[in-house]
């Protein structure tokens, strides 16, 4: 709201917090004050400063709703739930948990409710979607039934509408009439944590029709998972990248003009390892929230969260303050960002350092902006400016640039980090623990192009239709081919 009078606060303050509080509708709020206005003096009435209580009302679900619902999960053989950031909005965690267990239906997790449940739930699927495990991605596309409960259903999440197949229903379970309605589903308009409960009841007795499948799934991913914590680099002239091969000679590259080996996955492996089971992992862009919404493990509840909705690159020093200032001194806050959104912004380290505030940076060098680099060598183009090498004659295709990242934290007095190898991570995360009053920022240099594949997902990104590269058109004949498959609406 744009105040020109004075009085003009008062409403306008209030209608603020409504919007601040509204668990459908919340969303970013801007009082703005002109410079005139803000000089201008006013007799405020004392009952505007009077304590008020803004009460998150929970939504019920109506009969109708929940007997509707009820009937498709019934008719359902194969159904499984998605546990989006509602659940832990909502605080239903209890309620999602016991839902799920009772009615044995199986759960995939969205990059917003990750850590509403712990990774070792014997239904606990993972991450799903474009960066999804292999686990929930290979149940989804046996599910006839799909029950949303707080989830957005964005693009990464359904995999650009794909993963699912045509025959599959939906359930959704949202405090937002819109998002509740997508994906052509069965919409009930209600706060999870009241209607979970209600739809369980409607459901006794219900038991779907898996015989080993969820077991099965979960243990081909806890395979893969040892496979990714273990993966490293082998000094040999033929090396290249198991894991995203798309530009395998960057990688050898890398390794050469950096001295450097650490894959990506084993890197993050380890600090899962190393952490404690109450620390908390932030993130928000590049590849390493694809990575983390796969492998990441948390073993406490509401410790993950990731700020993937815009891929704010940037968010990470901030988001990592702002974690700490709200869960406190007796608990860690791991920020996990690459070179190029540390590069975008970092100037909060300043604030950190004058509040005496300890956050733990974990940045991923791999001198460039990788995830873009992928997707533009794995959609058929060459690399383009999205890596960090010197000028040639050839244009941006010189040696790798090697950035002490440590000096740079450490010129603002926080305390830095080098890390080139695994021993040198783990005594560093050691040391680490005994810095209180300010930040702290590991520089770990990691090989391009050792992050997870994509594990039987899709992502619909616009492909070159007109090209002289055979690379071009055979990455748009392969998007054709999946739109074909894709849900049209």
């Amino acid at each position: 709201d744009r105040i020109v009078r004075p009085e003009q606060l008062m409403s306008a303050a209030i209608s603020a917090f409504r919007t601040l509080t509204d668990p459908a509708n919340t969303g970013a709020v801007c009082l703005a004050l002109p410079q005139d206005v803000e000089g201008e003096a006013y007799d405020y009435p004392v009952s505007f400063f009077k304590k008020r209580i803004w009460r998150l009302e929970r939504r019920p679900a109506t009969e109708a709703a929940l007997a509707e619902a009820a009937e498709a999960v019934r008719a359902a053989r194969k159904p499984m739930l998605i546990c989006g950031g509602g659940v832990r909005y909502s605080e239903a965690h209890t309620e999602f948990r016991h839902f799920a267990e009772t009615l044995g239906i199986p759960f995939a997790e969205t990059q917003a409710g990750k850590s509403a449940i712990e990774w070792t739930h014997p239904l606990n699927l993972g991450g799903v979607g474009v960066t999804g495990c292999s686990a929930a991605n290979d149940i989804a596309k046996e599910a006839d039934l799909v029950i949303g409960v707080g989830t957005r259903y964005t693009d990464f999440t359904t995999s650009s509408k794909w993963l699912w197949s045509g025959a599959c229903k939906f359930v959704n379970i949202n405090v937002s009439e819109f998002q509740s309605l997508k994906m052509e589903a069965i919409p009930v308009v209600a706060d999870a944590k009241d209607a979970l409960p209600r739809l369980e009841k409607l459901l006794a007795g219900y038991k779907p029709a898996y015989a080993g499948e969820i077991e099965a799934a979960r243990k081909k991913w806890a395979e893969e998972l040892d496979r990714l914590d273990s993966f490293a680099f082998a000094d040999t002239a033929d090396w290249k990248p198991i894991i995203n091969d798309a530009n395998a000679d960057s990688a050898k590259r890398f390794a050469k003009d950096l001295n450097a080996g650490l894959t990506q996955t084993s890197v993050l492996g380890a600090i899962n390892a190393m952490m404690a089971d109450t620390d908390v992992a932030i993130g928000a862009a590049g590849s390493l929230p694809g990575d983390m919404q796969r492998m990441w493990r948390p073993r406490a509840q509401d410790t993950y969260n990731m700020e993937y909705g815009y891929s704010t690159m940037g968010y990470e020093v901030a988001g990592a303050l702002g974690v700490k200032l709200a869960i406190g001194a007796d608990r860690e806050v791991y920020a996990f960002c690459g070179d190029g959104s540390f590069n975008m912004l970092h100037g909060e380290l300043v604030t950190a350092m004058q509040e005496r505030q300890k956050i733990n940076i974990c940045l991923f060098d791999n001198a460039s902006f990788g995830c873009i680099n992928n997707l533009q060598v794995g959609h058929g183009n060459k690399t383009l400016c999205t890596e960090l090498r010197y000028r040639s004659e050839e244009g941006l295709f010189g040696d790798f640039m090697s950035i002490d990242y440590a000096k740079v934290a450490e010129g603002y007095g926080c305390k830095g980090y080098t890390v080139r190898t695994m021993e040198e991570l783990k005594a560093a995360f050691e040391d680490a623990k005994t810095v209180k009053d300010r930040p702290v920022l590991f520089d770990i240099k990691v090989l391009p192009k050792t992050m997870t594949d994509g594990y039987g997902s899709w992502w619909r990104v616009g492909d070159t239709e007109v090209s002289e590269r055979p690379e071009n058109i055979a990455a748009y004949q392969d998007h054709l081919a999946h739109v074909k498959d894709a849900r049209k609406y």
